[in-house]
């Protein structure tokens, strides 16, 4: 402002120079006009240059202003982007720990369902083992029971009828029965099941013999012949659940 002033004054002591000039006729007094007006040319260049000056500072200023805004924009800009951030990574945060807190909700119950598990599988194992511990005591006994039986079928309780002349092949049946027996319990508890067919057969053709020999008066040796081979195959059966049971321990 002060500079334009300058400039109008200036302007005006040209224009008041010029008008003198214009109309004096004193070469003293249009000298004096030609000073003054050198002078108030370098005063106008003076008062143009800081003009410009002034008008270069202004667009600075304008310049900075504009910048200044534009930061403050930024700024502005920059604090929303900041607090939208925070505000996601907040929410992140609490996503993340729910799903850690779902997670660790998943692990635990799949450990208590394992545990459940194991501990309904240990029930059921425990629950096995007296099972077969049952079934185990249950076969000795079966197998004891039935060697008791197969024994008292040792000694032949056929006998010689009057009036049969064969003495002799009597008694070598007789002694072909026990040890046919004796093939039975060895081939039952040993668990050898073609000679126990074998021995068994032997025993039934043996007691047919027998009975034969007696005209029919030892039948008695067909009926313990047959529980004496039931007895066998009692134990054979027994014998093998009870190897199966211990493999499974």
């Amino acid at each position: 402002m002060d500079a334009l002033l300058k400039l109008l004054a200036v302007l005006t002591i040209l224009w008041s120079g010029w008008m003198y000039f214009k109309y004096s006729d004193s070469e003293t007094e249009l000298r004096k006009a030609r000073n003054e007006l050198k002078v108030a040319m370098r005063e106008k260049e003076n008062v143009q240059r800081e003009v410009e000056e002034c008008a270069a500072i202004v667009e600075k200023v304008n310049a900075l202003r504009e910048q200044n805004q534009q930061l403050e924009k930024d700024i502005e800009v920059k604090i929303k982007e900041r607090k939208e951030q925070t505000a996601r990574e907040h929410r992140d945060r609490l996503a993340a720990k729910d799903a850690l807190d779902e997670k660790r909700r998943a692990r635990e119950a799949e450990i208590a369902k394992q545990r459940e598990k194991r501990l309904a599988q240990l029930e059921q194992e425990e629950e096995e083992k007296r099972e077969a511990q049952r079934e185990s005591n249950e076969c000795e006994a079966v197998i004891k029971s039935a060697n008791d039986t197969l024994r008292r079928y040792l000694p032949c309780h056929a006998f010689c009828p009057n009036g049969v002349q064969d003495y002799g092949r009597i008694d070598v049946l007789k002694k072909k029965w026990t040890l046919t027996v004796q093939a039975c319990l060895k081939a039952a508890n040993s668990g050898n099941e073609k000679k126990l067919k074998s021995a068994m057969k032997t025993l039934e053709s043996t007691a047919d013999a027998l009975n034969r020999l007696s005209e029919g008066q030892n039948a008695s040796c067909l009926s313990d012949a047959a529980e004496a081979i039931e007895a066998a195959k009692v134990i054979f059966k027994a014998k093998k659940r009870l190897r199966e049971l211990n493999r499974g321990r």
